[in-house]
């Protein structure tokens, strides 16, 4: 099957910036690429001083209902998604070989994040999934370890079993430590944290309440998140 590039939406630091930015990939909850993806991408680009792109996985669909979020991510081809990316990456990299690339995921995204790191051909700048694993018909998490430095952030009370849980989490350390090759690798945990501790707008929180996720919501551990996502990125990518 040919893969072709997917549409994608660029965010630039406020300061502004060259063509010759470093590039952090961000990739879309299930939602699709909503205002909260965009306002995280645009923080991203802030912070690091780097061109952030968000690839649209669902081609301009979205999800206003957790039934609907949760259809459109069923019916994603998930390793077709990965070689979209790298398609991306090839495309950002065609008049510069040596441009680098990081790629950041919330949930899905962070669910692709670590399979873009493990299924690439070619090892990645720095990799941050936030609360979400992907399952290992997908992938092999140790391949990750020898080739892309790699950054987690799960809260301690999520409940999504098998994807972004404490057992989960757990499983995945376990296997990164126990995986060859010398690469860092971090995982953060957020005590009083739950799924999606990092959105904060209008929507999200709605669908928080409305879905039940557990978990204070605190902007302190947000902020945390985010300064501790910065330092990795600004490490790797400048």
């Amino acid at each position: 099957m040919t893969v072709h590039l997917p549409p994608f939406v660029s965010f630039k630091p406020s300061s502004g910036g060259s063509d010759s930015l470093p590039v952090v990939i961000v990739i879309q909850e299930w939602w699709g690429v909503n205002d909260q993806c965009k306002a995280h991408a645009q923080k991203i680009a802030d912070l690091v001083g780097a061109e952030a792109i968000i690839p649209d996985l669902y081609k301009g669909k979205l999800g206003l209902e957790a039934e609907e979020a949760s259809h459109l991510m069923d019916n994603l081809d998930f390793k077709n998604a990965v070689d979209e990316i790298e398609v991306l990456c090839a495309e950002l990299q065609k008049d510069n070989a040596d441009r680098k690339i990081g790629v950041v995921g919330f949930c899905m995204g962070g669910s692709l994040a670590l399979a873009t790191a493990a299924l690439f051909k070619k090892p990645l700048a720095a990799v941050a999934p936030f609360y979400g694993i992907p399952p290992e018909a997908l992938c092999n998490v140790a391949d990750i370890v020898a080739k892309t430095p790699i950054q987690g952030h799960f809260g301690d009370l999520d409940h999504f079993a098998g994807f972004s849980d404490k057992p989960s989490v757990d499983a995945l350390e376990a296997k990164l430590k126990a995986a060859p090759g010398d690469k860092p690798f971090e995982i953060h945990r957020y005590e009083k944290e739950g799924h999606a501790f990092m959105n904060h707008d209008e929507f999200s929180m709605a669908q928080v309440k409305k879905l039940g996720f557990p978990g204070a919501f605190a902007q302190e551990d947000r902020d945390l998140a985010w300064s501790r996502l910065s330092e990795f990125l600004k490490k790797n990518l400048l």
